[in-house]
């Protein structure tokens, strides 16, 4: 990405929407582009389409949250599952810029499609891995390669159906769409284990992404380039890669912290003795719904630092929560203030993204943040076995939570450069 010759929209107006504080107006004009305006419709038949595809794409993925059982199922252990997990990531990571550029070239719905499709496709060979060999590492990486695709075509498309003036409230909304099935599928995926074994598992998987293939097919094949971009004028700035880095640094830490969450509290539950981590993902994701349905507006009238700082608080006192299992109520409370931090950061970070690159280039750049959010799995996801395989799992989340922190202190210091 060339980071000397693209300059950034915000470079030219340091009051931008997002950055604001809780006074905004209801229009205003962007240099060399359209008004944009805070009532501009957002509800559409294309939002909801893609909200759907989502929802269905993301409830076969939130199957896998329950992956590193079946690791240990075949004889893996946690140091395995982390290492599995974040050189799969790695190769999704490296891969994530080109898919950028295919969504941007091609056109969402061709990889939309195609992704679903060989996403529906990968979930059955699964159960022809007998033990953690070859088979199963190659499976894993494909399956992770499939869903970063898919993670960086839901968001690009939707990108092009929220109105700008109403990004943070669309991207809260449509994130929703991927945070209910974090509560449901685990406690699905569980029943099902429990009654049907694995097989049942990945069958409901490939269900579930079959019909998310299906429903996109209602996508319109309508190209990136038929949007008019957004140009801003000479002059002044930085460039686009300066003004992204430090949400991208703060994103990276974060994707640390779910990726300990998502992967790690399932194994861990099981070492203390507990039959169910059902409570903690339930409590997490219905706070994120919660927070994201009634506070959409407020997280876009505050502005993305008055939001991003307490919520990098609110994330670390959940992932340090989670080292009071199995104390009465932990694993809700724990949920909740988990939950409430990724409600409210994702959306904001998603936002600051989007907004500090002209619209020519949104695919490469949600394409990179969500890479970015996939690399804090890379990075942490093998230390975090480590620290679990040595030290144990208390000590392991301790240190992710710590990691939020240092996402905090990056989020003060982007406001303080900024103003």
């Amino acid at each position: 990405m060339p980071s000397t010759t693209v300059r950034t929209s915000e470079s030219y107006s340091s009051r931008s929407r997002v950055d604001r504080g809780p006074t905004n107006p209801e229009s205003r004009p962007l240099a060399g582009g359209p008004r944009v305006t805070t009532t501009d419709p957002l509800y559409t038949r294309a939002f909801w389409t893609a909200w759907i595809i989502h929802f269905t794409g993301a409830m076969s993925h939130a199957m896998f949250v329950l992956f590193p059982l079946y690791v240990l199922h075949l004889g893996g252990d946690a140091l395995l599952i982390g290492l599995l997990l974040g050189i799969s990531l790695a190769v999704s990571v490296a891969v994530r810029p080109l898919v950028g550029l295919l969504l941007d070239r091609v056109g969402r719905r061709r990889v939309l499609l195609w992704a679903s499709l060989l996403n529906a496709l990968s979930f059955p060979p699964f159960l022809l891995a007998e033990h953690p060999g070859p088979l199963l590492w190659a499976l894993t990486i494909w399956h992770m390669v499939l869903g970063g695709a898919l993670f960086a075509s839901y968001f690009t498309y939707a990108a092009d159906v929220i109105p700008a003036g109403r990004r943070i409230e669309g991207l809260a909304i449509f994130g929703v769409a991927g945070m209910a099935p974090n509560g449901l599928a685990p406690a699905l995926g569980e029943v099902l284990i429990a009654d049907h074994g694995f097989p049942a598992l990945f069958f409901s998987a490939t269900v579930f992404a079959l019909v998310s293939f299906a429903l996109c097919a209602l996508v319109p094949p309508r190209e990136a380039g038929e949007r008019p971009a957004v140009h801003p004028p000479p002059g002044g700035g930085r460039t686009l890669l300066s003004s992204l880095l430090p949400v991208l640094s703060a994103t990276i830490l974060f994707g640390a912290g779910i990726n300990a969450a998502f992967f790690f509290v399932a194994p861990y539950t099981r070492a203390l003795g507990l039959e169910r981590a059902a409570p903690f993902f339930i409590a997490y994701a219905a706070t994120t719904v919660l927070l994201r349905i009634f506070g959409r507006r407020v997280l876009g009238r505050m502005g993305t630092h008055r939001v991003a700082i307490p919520a990098f608080a609110v994330f670390a006192v959940g992932l340090a929560g989670i080292t009071l299992f199995p104390l009465p109520g932990s694993m809700l409370l724990a949920g909740m203030a988990c939950g409430a931090g990724h409600g409210s950061l994702f959306p904001v970070l998603n936002a600051l993204s989007v907004s500090r690159a002209p619209a020519h280039l949104h695919g490469v750049v949600i394409a990179v943040h969500t890479a970015s959010l996939d690399l804090g799995g890379v990075l942490g996801t093998p230390i975090c076995g480590a620290i679990a395989s040595s030290l144990g799992y208390r000590a392991m989340f301790t240190t992710v939570a710590a990691g939020a922190l240092c996402g905090l202190a990056i989020m003060l210091w982007d406001r303080a450069r900024r103003y």
